[in-house]
């Protein structure tokens, strides 16, 4: 399967949110987890990472877990399904589109018992850029409130609400991450930004997004200079809409992040808008593993852990 064709449901994440009383955040008010909790996943046929949610005590349902997604978001219909109380609207922006979407009151959302108390999701009638049939993108307002580890190779997730052991234990480069990015002067929370060098840019640091919820390098670019071709039409969505477009593509020798560099890849060029707080996204599905510390502000790319 080509890089151009897995590139055709590219999932958008949503950048930040304004103009609205409600607050659409997950709390940081959780459950106390005395260990890892670990919970089984599936990688779809995009490589988007498939987790259990269970809403209020209900379910589990298949939501997509998406670092680079700020918002919670729930399906409209599973929303209606649990009686999940309006309590307001609010504008959101993305890669492609703004929108004004419906936010609803849960009690508690929580994957294999790491648990999150209270908090408001958008409501939307189809998941914005989902690629599976889902209930619903978890977004990062849910996992901060913890130290995450996913093993794309193992099919797993591991949650601790504390800076605890894993943070301890593993091993590899700490490389440092940016948790909040500002857009005209006003701050946007949930990030999770870390700094790369492409070769065939040069020497300047670019902020690159990690981000789970799409499976191509991509920058915000107009072009890519010498050597880029056009991509064929792709899809992408964008809440609840599929938009429909094509884009610079180039292969790249090599970025680097940290001391540790990826070879060899195909990098989407998308105009930048001005929504936008970052030079590009990174999928963590580049990666056998990742170890994402909100706690410790740092990542780690391939972690190395103590055998059992």
């Amino acid at each position: 399967m080509s890089n151009f064709f897995r590139f055709n449901r590219l999932c958008i994440p949503i950048f930040c949110v304004a103009m609205a009383s409600a607050s659409a955040t997950v709390p940081d008010k959780i459950e106390p987890v005395p260990k890892i909790i670990t919970a089984k996943i599936r990688l779809d046929e995009q490589s988007m990472i498939i987790v259990p949610v269970r809403l209020n005590g209900s379910g589990p349902y298949d939501f997509m877990l998406d670092t680079g997604c700020s918002k919670t978001m729930v399906d409209g219909e599973l929303a209606r399904e649990l009686r999940l109380p309006h309590v307001g609207e609010k504008t959101v922006a993305g890669v492609f589109a703004s929108a004004q979407m419906l936010v609803v009151q849960v009690n508690s959302l929580s994957v294999e018992g790491a648990t999150v108390l209270g908090g408001e999701l958008f409501d939307t009638d189809r998941p914005a850029t989902v690629t599976s049939k889902v209930r619903g993108v978890l977004g990062e307002d849910f996992l901060r409130n913890f130290d995450l580890l996913i093993d794309n190779d193992r099919q797993v997730i591991r949650l601790e609400s504390a800076l605890g052991s894993m943070a301890e234990t593993a091993g590899g480069e700490h490389l440092p991450l940016q948790l909040t990015s500002t857009r005209h002067g006003n701050p946007i929370h949930n990030r999770l930004i870390v700094s790369g060098r492409i070769e065939e840019f040069g020497d300047t640091a670019i902020s690159l997004l990690l981000d789970s919820g799409t499976n191509q390098l991509i920058l915000f670019k107009d072009d890519l200079g010498p050597g880029q071709s056009q991509t064929g039409p792709f899809s992408a969505g964008s809440f609840g809409q599929w938009i429909t477009s094509s884009s610079p593509a180039r292969r790249i020798r090599t970025l680097t992040l940290g001391s540790r560099s990826v070879t060899d890849l195909t990098v989407i060029a998308i105009a930048r808008r001005a929504d936008v707080d970052t030079d590009g996204l990174i999928p963590t599905s580049l990666f056998h593993s990742i170890f994402i510390s909100h706690f410790g502000r740092f990542v780690i790319l391939n972690p190395s852990f103590p055998k059992a």
